[in-house]
């Protein structure tokens, strides 16, 4: 196979090209380990968030022992127990909107975590890539002016 000087200048470009993708990959490689940890971090904070929300129960405890402290009036007992199972019902299903909006900001606060956390992952996995490319760009470069300079070989 012989190499023309249009096939050579082809591979020039080429290999310039890849160069100069590679002397951009560490800023941009750097610029989305940021983004994209940030974004995890914006996903703990919902989930962490949703997570205290449902943990810390204490505010439905007090407004129920609010509500049945106080003994019913002589002769009005079967009012005041409707009544009493009216509002803790009412704090109760107030309880259960609060929950469920909970468990909401949970799954949204995990679909960054984990998309983002696997992007983060990607680049850190294909960080030694990106240099390995550098390095056979720098071989082929070389085997390319070798070359350019002897002359296409003939074979």
């Amino acid at each position: 196979m012989e190499l023309t000087p249009h096939d050579l200048e082809i591979a020039e470009r080429h290999i310039a090209k890849r160069e100069k993708e590679l002397a951009e990959w560490p800023r941009k490689r750097w610029r989305l380990l940021i983004i994209y940890s940030l974004l995890m971090l914006v996903g703990v904070r919902l989930v962490l968030d949703g997570l205290s929300t449902l943990i810390h129960d204490d505010a439905v405890e007090v407004d129920v022992k609010r509500v049945l402290s106080k003994g019913p009036t002589p002769g009005l007992q079967e009012r005041w127990v409707m009544g009493a199972m009216i509002k803790v019902s009412t704090i109760l299903e107030a309880r259960h909107e609060i929950a469920i909006l909970s468990l909401g900001q949970i799954i949204a606060g995990l679909m960054p975590f984990t998309a983002c956390g696997s992007m983060v992952g990607i680049i850190l996995l294909r960080w030694k890539d990106g240099e390995r490319d550098a390095l056979i760009c720098k071989l082929l470069r070389m085997k390319l002016r070798e070359l350019e300079q002897g002359g296409a070989p003939k074979g």
